[in-house]
């Protein structure tokens, strides 16, 4: 079993899948009649948010240069929910595809066709010749016509049972979102309260003006008032450093916040409609389809309603040489964070 987020779709029916010529000209295609958008266009944020993600996992900021901090927390969220995936494109491609297929069967023409004509044989006289050639004329195009309803019908339960396991393969994955997002957040707070990485990062900072005093003192360039200096220094550069790895930690939550929401709030909304489709599915005599249309608004609002803003922590300017020396040290709590989330995610993947 594949337990990876939005891996692969096992429960597919090779039997339905379409050409990849015929599935892009269907999303190539109006999205309804007269309007200038195509089906194509609900993943246009997507496929950049794809993008993106792919650009900054093929290496070291390769191709999108160094990113700044709220980029870099973005992305390593992003990358590391796994929602911005080609499968889950995919999937809701051909979810359209099929539910175009479904709306476009025809049942009324076969069955008004059999309704006319068993009206029009309780019209015959059985006993006249032309009439019974008739009759068997009709007999004939009428069993045709069944055997062209019985057809349909299977096709539908087929393309309705392809349409359930699409929307259920999607709810299933939002949920393991959902409780990733979740998980990374309790181990956020673990990491707040723990605090042992924000002070080996401050006595990193000490190290560093320890080394820096050592070097004046050969020089003999210490004096009473410099050491007070450094003393000061140092107890600021510590403050803020404990404050931006708290604003970095809250920037971080706050993007697994938004996902987990955003997660939350349409696996329920699947799950009800999945419930509603499994019984339309079932239901050959009411042939509703509305429901498979809702399930088509929900999973394309899935991909294109969440948006993701990281506000950057406000910072007081100082010498640059203690900027570039915080910048490397929230650097490296970032690492540290992101590697700690990384982890938990392969041990949970393990427990499955």
């Amino acid at each position: 079993m594949d337990t990876s987020i939005f891996g692969l779709r096992f429960k597919s029916n090779e039997s339905l899948q379409p050409a990849a010529a015929d599935l892009e000209a269907f999303l190539a295609s109006q999205r309804s009649p007269g309007s200038m958008e195509t089906h194509q266009d609900d993943f246009a944020d997507f496929r950049r948010y794809v993008e993106i993600v792919e650009q900054f996992e093929s290496g070291p900021y390769r191709g999108l240069g160094r990113p700044d901090f709220d980029q870099r927390m973005l992305l390593e969220v992003l990358s590391h929910t796994r929602f911005f995936r080609p499968s889950l494109r995919i999937a809701i491609e051909e979810y359209k595809y099929h539910l175009h297929q479904l709306l476009t069967l025809d049942f009324s023409k076969p069955e008004k066709f059999v309704r006319s004509a068993e009206e029009e044989l309780l019209k015959l006289n059985p006993k006249k010749r032309d009439d019974q050639q008739k009759n068997t004329r009709l007999q004939a195009l009428i069993a045709q016509r069944k055997k062209d309803i019985d057809a349909l019908i299977r096709q539908r339960r087929m393309l309705a049972g392809e349409l359930c396991h699409i929307a259920a393969y999607v709810r299933d994955n939002i949920v393991r979102v959902q409780l990733l997002c979740e998980g990374a957040m309790a181990s956020l707070v673990n990491l707040q309260i723990g605090g042992e990485k924000t002070a080996e990062l401050i006595e990193d900072l000490k190290a560093h003006f320890k080394e820096e005093v050592r070097g004046r003192r050969q020089m003999g360039a210490v004096t009473p008032e410099y050491l007070e200096t450094v003393k000061a220094e140092v107890a600021q550069l510590s403050q803020r450093l404990t404050q931006q790895v708290l604003e970095d930690m809250r920037s971080v939550t706050g993007i697994y916040e938004a996902f987990s929401g955003h997660a939350k709030k349409n696996a329920a909304l699947l799950t009800e409609l999945i419930d509603g489709a499994d019984r339309a599915r079932k239901n050959d005599a009411a042939r509703d389809n509305q429901v498979f249309a809702q399930i088509e608004r929900a999973l394309v609002a899935l991909i294109k309603e969440f948006r993701a803003e990281v506000k950057p922590p406000a910072s007081e300017r100082a010498e640059e040489r203690h900027e570039d020396l915080l910048r490397e040290k929230r650097r490296e709590m970032l690492d540290h964070i992101f590697a700690v989330l990384k982890e938990q995610r392969k041990a949970d993947t393990r427990t499955i």
